[in-house]
């Protein structure tokens, strides 16, 4: 037999199929079956923390009694007497203020005389010795009313931070009624409070009285309202 010629040997190798790729398979094992822990957990101190710039959440922090300091020089009417006199010359008064014990807040209560039904009463109030004021709405209280008169009420916070010599807080009370508006400012002298936070108060000390009976300056003198 002869031997095959090359091009018959070219041809079957031209028609003959490719081998398939080799398939590589993986294999897969779980850390539990060398014995190891599926979960892996690492903690993170306050130190890791503020390294990569995640800030922590502002907490809320309960203020003692000491943490503000508020003081008023003006008296309010020590008995039921002394506030029906005051009642009659001006029609409207300041018959308590408290201040809230661990915070820069005031509350107070306002007599007002029964002049008609329909009734407002505010609290002006400036932070700046007058030279710009607000109007606080007071509240009737519901059920205080005996016939002659009424009580409102108001309730204000100072916010911190305050300046060096704290903050310095003035009121008066206006009271408008359909038959004319009625004025108390503390026999021209305003209602005056002084407030500091723990840390950048002053000692304030006879100064503060002094300067109660010293200054008898009025916004209803200084400016005339309308």
């Amino acid at each position: 037999m002869e031997a095959s010629s090359p091009m018959a040997s070219t041809d079957e190798e031209t028609d003959s199929e490719p081998d398939p790729p080799l398939v590589s398979r993986r294999k897969v094992s779980f850390a539990d079956a060398f014995g190891l822990n599926l979960v892996s957990v690492k903690e993170y101190d306050n130190a890791d923390v503020t390294d990569v710039g995640v800030s922590k959440p502002t907490e809320n922090v309960a203020l003692s009694a000491e943490d503000f300091s508020m003081s008023y020089v003006f008296t309010v009417p020590s008995s039921a007497e002394e506030l029906d006199q005051r009642l009659q010359v001006q029609m409207i008064e300041l018959e308590t203020i408290e201040l809230l014990p661990g915070t820069a807040t005031l509350r107070g209560t306002i007599r007002v005389v029964n002049l008609c039904y329909n009734k407002c009463v505010y609290v002006r109030i400036s932070l700046d010795r007058w030279e710009s004021y607000f109007d606080l709405v007071a509240e009737y209280i519901p059920g205080s009313s005996d016939r002659k008169t009424d009580r409102f009420t108001f309730k204000y916070s100072l916010h911190p931070p305050f300046e060096r010599e704290g903050a310095r807080l003035e009121f008066c009370l206006r009271y408008e009624t359909s038959v004319g508006i009625f004025w108390a400012n503390n026999k021209d002298m305003n209602y005056v409070l002084f407030c500091h936070q723990r840390g950048h108060a002053k000692e304030q000390g006879p100064q503060v009285h002094e300067e109660s009976s010293r200054s008898k300056r009025s916004c209803l003198k200084a400016i005339s309202w309308k």
